[in-house]
């Protein structure tokens, strides 16, 4: 038993990618878990118009850049624009700083009050998509004004600040993950289960054996690309009617559409697990090669988490990743109800994905 036990041993010893890549997951995870910012609320992305002009509001201005969580956008852009931007979720708030800000006596006032000069309020606008940061956000900018305006005498924040809220249908939690929870089965398993399958074949001269026979090479690959493609549509099916059926979960757009998207993102990920047999040398380390690619695409794509809780410029680098298009299209179709033409942009880049990854696999894919 022994003597069995030391020659299972040497034999993995001598599988030295399958080693790599077995040691290399836990460090790579616990790099990605360590990226994340699970104690804060994220950065809000925050459009400022200043009506104004003043010294105050350029003092309100300097001070808004001073809080940590707020990322502020000064682009010219109209009140209308940017209201239209926070409705569909591309803006998180938008603030308003009036004309009558530095000056309380341009301000229209009702003739049954007192001609005190009161500045006219900032106008907040956020819609309710995540409470607990609209609670902060208007908290520390109502502050902030009454700080402005602490120096002319007595405030009342009410006064100070009007928040503008859009009601927005509220997506539940679980059915944002639900479809995180189908791209990434369609592209772990699209990946590692060609990659692997290759690998087997090419191990077992089987691709070679494919030379000397009547059958087309394309042939060939192009039944494995539309047996994966059909058996990647099952596979989604069976997860939604899961999620909706058993968990409560909610798909809105039409599900054709949903299964549309599938087929394309599946394709690039077929093409990436073909480019990966070519550099694996067994079974065991293509699936430990696919691993090693989809565990980042996994949560940097934005899968389960935000990825506004990303620091420094990887929610700009997680654009660059194919599942991102897959996982936006895929939302705005079954969460956001949305014809499948009006993803066009996901589809696009999903489209120069397949583009991009089928020539690439062209190129490195060996048979022997």
């Amino acid at each position: 038993m022994i003597a069995l036990i030391l020659a299972d041993i040497k034999m993995m010893a001598r599988n030295r990618q399958a080693i790599f890549w077995a040691l290399f997951f836990p460090l790579m995870l616990v790099v990605i878990f360590g990226l994340f910012d699970f104690s804060g609320v994220g950065v809000a992305d925050v459009a400022v118009i200043d009506q104004s002009g003043g010294s105050k509001a350029e003092a309100f201005r300097e001070r808004l850049e001073e809080i940590e969580f707020l990322n502020l956008e000064f682009d010219e852009i109209t009140a209308e624009e940017a209201r239209e931007k926070v409705l569909d979720g591309d803006l998180g708030y938008l603030i308003i700083i009036p004309e009558s800000f530095d000056n309380p006596e341009d301000q229209e006032q009702p003739e049954d009050q007192a001609q005190t000069e009161v500045p006219g309020p900032v106008s907040l606008v956020y819609s309710t998509r995540i409470p607990d940061r609209n609670q902060l956000v208007d908290g520390a900018v109502r502050n902030l004004v009454s700080e402005i305006h602490s120096g002319d005498g007595p405030v009342i924040p009410s006064q100070l600040l009007t928040a503008d809220v859009i009601l927005v249908p509220e997506v539940d939690y679980f059915d944002n993950v639900l479809i995180g929870l189908l791209a990434l089965g369609i592209m772990t398993n699209s990946i590692i289960s060609i990659a692997v399958r290759i690998s087997t074949f090419r191990n077992q001269s089987i691709l070679k054996r494919l030379l000397v026979t009547p059958l087309s090479i394309w042939k060939f690959f192009a039944a494995e690309i539309a047996a994966h493609v059909l058996l990647a549509m099952v596979q989604a099916g069976i997860i939604l009617a899961l999620g909706v059926f058993v968990f409560g979960g909610h798909v809105n757009g039409n599900i054709f559409w949903v299964l549309a998207i599938t087929a394309l993102g599946s394709i690039v990920f077929l093409n990436i697990g073909f480019i990966l047999s070519a550099w694996a040398k067994s079974p065991a380390a293509a699936s430990g090669m696919g691993n090693a690619v989809t565990l980042p695409m996994m949560f940097l794509a934005g899968t389960f988490f935000s990825t506004a809780a990303l620091p420094w410029i990887l929610p700009q680098l997680s654009l660059a990743l194919p599942l991102t298009p897959m996982l936006g299209a895929l939302r705005e179709v079954a969460i956001d109800s949305e014809p499948i033409w009006e993803t066009w942009p996901y589809l696009a880049a999903l489209g120069g994905w397949v583009v991009a990854t089928g020539l690439a696999a062209v190129k490195v894919f060996k048979f022997g």
